[in-house]
């Protein structure tokens, strides 16, 4: 029984990659639901829940030719939307965070008329480090953004991408050289 569903699971992935709109089809009616009922307990947001799954299998579709499940297709959609939903947790967590430290600041600012002067300079330096930022190469901007904005790890990020962990690093790392030297004459030393 065991080896007849595994050849079954192995001739479904075979037609899903040869681009068969039908196996994708049924892929995803067999699964969604469960997927968004799985989803939604992390995320508590059917919305947020159903946003996940659906770009679980845009993904799926998109990368059907170099996708590797080497578990059951069902373990690897599940493991997919567990880690994306930790990812939008993760996201959030960050969001909320800096949410509530942009406040607590904007409170102590609006206290202090001699932070005028550095907070002219702070958004000036922000909007430099914004715009060094937007130049870097579009995958390494991606990355350090998933990396410094969303609070991902390398690891996740490496799933997220499809890439190796050690690709991620070496993104991080010039990305930070190069606004390390685009920067460095505001350095305070």
């Amino acid at each position: 029984m065991e080896e007849q569903y595994k050849a079954n699971s192995e001739k479904i992935l075979n037609l899903l990659k040869q681009g068969d709109e039908y196996t994708y089809e049924l892929i995803f009616r067999r699964y969604y639901a469960s997927l968004c009922s799985f989803a939604t307990r992390f995320v508590n947001q059917p919305e947020v829940a159903e946003e996940i799954v659906q770009n679980i299998f845009l993904n799926l579709w998109e990368h059907r030719t170099t996708i590797n499940i080497d578990r059951s297709l069902k373990s690897y959609l599940f493991r997919s939307v567990y880690n994306r939903c930790n990812n939008h947790l993760a996201h959030l967590k960050v969001k909320n965070n800096y949410l509530r430290f942009a406040e607590t600041q904007n409170r102590e600012n609006q206290f202090s008329a001699s932070q005028t002067s550095n907070n002219f300079r702070d958004t000036e330096l922000d909007e430099i480090i914004k715009t060094e930022i937007e130049a870097l190469p579009e995958s390494c901007k991606k990355i350090f953004k998933m990396s410094r904005f969303e609070g991902l790890k390398y690891k996740e990020i490496a799933s997220y991408l499809n890439i190796s962990q050690k690709t991620v690093e070496t993104q991080i790392s010039r990305a930070l050289a190069k606004l390390r030297e685009e920067l460095k004459e505001y350095r305070i030393s």
